[in-house]
């Protein structure tokens, strides 16, 4: 059962034990009004407050008996051991463009730092200048041509959206091949945790680590695609950032690796208001989902029947929906609740700060940004509980609660 063991997701909704959370920290210290389209940031953010907006967010969940696990802790703990952080070091840069002196000097200098020095620059990035205090200067064209502010290590300021790089289902982990070069660095970073920390000890990487055919760029695949509806059935968005033809091999993996039976494929508009499929729907409770309006006019949605070794056996194009949802989650009627109220003024305020995004922690219960007053109100007039946090700063990035957390376990 899934509620034994450490690491375990069967569901959207059942009661949230363990989850995985990134403190948001020096990588938004590095976004300007020139990188930020760049580095996917739409504001500058005000990092002092975005740290205290995701320091409120942790301690709702915490005094919901819920343990908070941070991804830079993690990574730190990896980097301890030598070996590892010399190889973690390597792939790094090979996704940096460097010239081989600078690329071994500069990795001198991050085999020497301690390691939670070596996890915040990894992920916080480097500029020339720091690398200057550093290391001096080095005999490499691009070293003398590169600007005192440009980055030998870029920053990841996506990353405290940890429901993107990966995502955990049972007790298995799928990760991304991210769609744009500013966040193709952090499936890498996961990808050593997973493998090598005590805390993920038994979970299998069973797409992403490069073994499959399909796992590597261009086939991208991101996290804030999946919804685990429940042990048997998982959604997929074909959004702007995971292309259909990944979706198709992520599901044969699921089926031969886990045992899934269907994936759902959910075909969303392909532009950033719709990112990911959990920015216009998601599951709140047994029987209801939030959904931006006219979603589910438009929403084409595809049934992928795989056989127990991974070997599609049918496609079938479901005409509607909620009878979809009914067939599958086995309820008499499903709870649709538009973002907004239904209004479509508030929804489209509502989905610009994520409305729409909720992370359920029981069912029925939910965690959304206190901004979205309409929509909060629909789901309580839904007989939903609704706790608030503030992302004034945090949404900046274009994600609500859902996307800043990646269960970890829920009971079933």
């Amino acid at each position: 059962m899934g509620d034994k063991k450490e690491i375990y997701v069967g569901s959207e909704i059942g009661r949230l034990r363990k989850v995985f959370l990134h403190r948001p920290g020096q990588e938004l210290k590095c976004i300007t009004i020139d990188n930020k389209d760049e580095l996917l940031i739409d504001e500058i953010v005000w990092v002092e407050r975005a740290q205290e907006n995701h320091d409120e967010f942790a301690e709702l969940l915490r005094k919901n008996s819920i343990e908070v696990i941070y991804f830079q802790d993690c990574l730190a703990d990896v980097v301890k051991e030598p070996e590892l952080r010399s190889r973690l070091i390597d792939d790094a840069l090979l996704m940096e463009t460097h010239d081989r002196l600078l690329a071994v000097t500069l990795k001198g200098a991050l085999m020497e730092m301690a390691p939670e020095e070596v996890a915040a620059t990894l992920i916080g990035g480097m500029t020339k200048k720091d690398a200057l205090r550093r290391i001096g200067n080095v005999k490499s064209l691009t070293f003398a041509s590169t600007e005192d502010s440009a980055f030998f290590f870029h920053p990841l300021p996506n990353l405290y959206f940890q429901r993107d790089p990966y995502f955990f289902i049972h007790n298995a982990v799928i990760l991304s091949v991210m769609r744009f070069p500013a966040r193709q660095r952090e499936p890498l970073y996961a990808r050593y945790i997973f493998e090598h920390h005590p805390l993920f000890k038994g979970v299998k990487i069973i797409f992403g680590a490069g073994n499959n055919e399909n796992d590597h760029h261009p086939n991208s695949v991101e996290g804030g695609d999946f919804l685990v509806l429940n042990d048997d059935v998982v959604a997929i968005g074909v959004s702007q950032r995971s292309l259909a033809g990944t979706v198709q091999a992520v599901g044969s993996k699921l089926a031969s690796d886990i045992g899934i039976k269907k994936v759902l494929a959910f075909d969303i508009p392909k532009h950033r208001a719709y990112m990911h499929l959990d920015t216009v729907f998601t599951m709140v409770d047994k029987d209801a989902f939030t959904i931006y309006p006219g979603v589910h006019e438009t929403m084409r949605v595809w049934e992928l029947d795989y056989e127990e070794n991974g070997k599609l056996a049918k496609i079938t194009e479901s005409r509607d929906l909620f009878d979809c949802m009914k067939r599958i989650l086995g309820v008499d009627k499903i709870r649709s609740i538009e973002t907004g109220g239904g209004d479509p003024v508030a929804a489209s305020r509502d989905q610009w700060n994520d409305g729409t995004n909720t992370l359920a922690i029981a069912p029925g219960v939910v965690v959304t940004y206190e901004s979205n007053t309409a929509s909060n109100k629909a789901l309580r007039d839904n007989g939903v509980t609704v706790y608030e946090i503030n992302g004034s700063e945090l949404g900046k990035g274009r994600g609500g609660p859902r996307c800043m957390s990646m269960p970890l376990k829920r009971e079933d």
